[in-house]
């Protein structure tokens, strides 16, 4: 019993340490390249190392250190006959909460939503609902602890 614990809490921190790493992600918004759209190919679409990104100047009175990154794709809509406008880049620090300031390209359309993620080029995604496997990994292992 103690030793089914002490795996399942290894295989959580194992799961929590490899969200930290640097990812590498598509870069581009569906203005400038209709493929980035919601109908998502990946052939043409930039890709970018995030770690080897500079971190934006806005954020680099917050961080002492380079803060951990993930890939994003946000979402923007002006109205419902209106094609939706999606952006895809890396993020950079608290990756909790999502930026919804207008975008610089589009600052007339309405923020959505964005979806973070932590493996390379998982911003391929054009869904708006994901559930990322870190919590879906962090439940599962909550209600097994207190089931037993």
């Amino acid at each position: 019993m103690l030793g089914r614990r002490v795996l399942t809490l290894g295989l959580l921190l194992v799961s929590l340490a490899a969200t930290a790493l640097a990812v590498s992600c598509y870069e581009c918004d569906s203005v400038n390249d209709s493929n980035c759209g919601d109908d998502f190919q990946p052939d043409d679409i930039a890709k970018t190392d995030c770690d080897s990104m500079e971190l934006p100047e806005h954020l680099r009175a917050f961080y002492l250190q380079r803060p951990d990154t993930a890939c994003l794709t946000k979402y923007y809509r002006g109205s419902l006959d209106e094609a939706l406008f999606v952006r895809r880049s890396c993020a950079f620090g608290d990756l909790s909460v999502c930026d919804e300031q207008p975008d610089p390209v589009m600052p007339q359309l309405g923020f959505l939503g964005c979806v973070f993620c932590h493996k390379d080029f998982c911003n391929r995604s054009t869904h708006l609902v994901q559930v990322h496997s870190t919590v879906l990994s962090v439940m599962l292992i909550l209600v097994y602890l207190f089931n037993n």
